[in-house]
This record gives structure tokens, C-alpha cells and sequence, in this order.
């Protein structure tokens, strides 16, 4: 199997797709974790928001069992999702190999075989398919809170937050500003 990823210009079909996807935003996630310092690991803005230990978990739980109920069919061999080691980097590192095991399962898939239906919860069954939408859905949304953390903690580089606007690209001479300014910071 070659280490080189599809390329994002010439995808060839729908497991090209998730293969750059959920191991991608899973290292979106990793390198914002990385840039967490050990004091900000288990830090928040607030309680009703998750911490950058909690977002790596929560992406690592998720993986691990939908990867379980893709591979192992008998639910009776169904185990816990593991414990994850406590100190920052190691659980990078798991997380990390977790998305290597996506990335060599995604390659083991034929086209053909995301249309089976697999056991789900309840009784319940689900495609193939499903499964990989979800945990590219789930990843995507775990990276845009792990950077939102790293934002908030100033990670991402110098200044006040400013991402490009597409009206900048364009020949359209002057463009609204954007962002709007904000409102003064208030309590939720």
C-alpha cells in the first residue's frame, strides 16, 4: 500500500474522499492539539464548552467505535472504547494511530462494499457509507472546536482573528468590511 494520499485534483470516487477527509480533519486536530500547552490541556473558556482533552477523547471514542462496529460484526465481541493515557502527547499519539487505522481501513474498502448494510444499536442497520459520513461529519466538527480553542488560547499566530474573504479575490474594487465589528464581550 503506498503512503501517498489521493490526489485532491483527480478523486476518483467516494473512498478517496473520506480517505483524505477523516484521517485529514483528524490531523487538523493533532496539530492544534500539539500546540496546546500541558497547562491549557484540561483548560475551557467556559464549562458549557469542551477542553482540548475532552475534544481529543470524545474524536478518539467516536473513531474507535464506529471503526468496531465496521469490523467487528458479532456485537458480542464488541468491547469498551479504551482508556486513553492521561499525559497530552501520548494521547496525541493514540489518536494519531487511530486515524492511521481509518486511513488503512478506507483503503481496504472496495466501492462495492459501502453499500452493505452493518448492525447498528437498537437492532438496527446501517450502511457502510453511513458510517464513514458520520465520522467525516464528527471529525470536521471536532477540528472547528479544537481550533477555536487554539484561537482562543492565541496558538494560531499574531493578532486579532482575520480569515480571508472571498469578495478579496475578485476584481470587484472596494468590498464591505468583513468580519463586522463585534459587539463588546458579554456574559452568555
Amino acid at each position: 500500500m503506498s503512503d501517498a494520499l489521493p490526489d485532491f485534483d483527480h478523486l476518483r470516487n467516494e473512498l478517496e474522499v473520506f480517505e483524505l477527509m477523516i484521517p485529514g480533519y483528524v490531523g487538523s486536530i493533532l496539530r492544534a492539539a500539539r500546540l496546546v500547552p500541558d497547562d491549557k490541556w484540561n483548560w475551557s473558556f467556559v464549562d458549557e464548552t469542551p477542553t482540548p482533552r475532552e475534544t481529543v477523547e470524545h474524536t478518539f471514542a467516536w473513531l474507535w467505535c464506529d471503526r468496531q462496529q465496521m469490523t467487528v460484526p458479532d456485537w458480542s465481541q464488541h468491547q469498551p472504547v479504551p482508556n486513553l493515557p492521561e499525559d497530552r502527547l501520548r494521547m496525541i499519539a493514540v489518536l494519531e494511530e487511530e486515524a492511521m487505522a481509518w486511513r488503512s481501513l478506507i483503503r481496504s474498502l472496495q466501492p462495492s462494499q459501502l453499500d452493505e448494510e452493518l448492525p447498528c444499536w437498537d437492532g438496527e442497520t446501517r450502511l457502510r457509507r453511513s458510517y464513514l459520513f458520520h465520522m467525516g461529519q464528527n471529525v470536521v466538527y471536532k477540528a472547528g472546536q479544537m481550533w477555536v480553542l487554539a484561537f482562543g488560547l492565541g496558538l494560531d499566530g499574531a493578532g486579532l482573528y482575520k480569515a480571508p474573504f472571498p469578495d478579496e479575490y475578485y476584481p470587484f474594487g472596494k468590498v464591505r468590511t468583513w468580519p463586522a465589528p463585534r459587539n463588546p464581550a458579554s456574559s452568555p
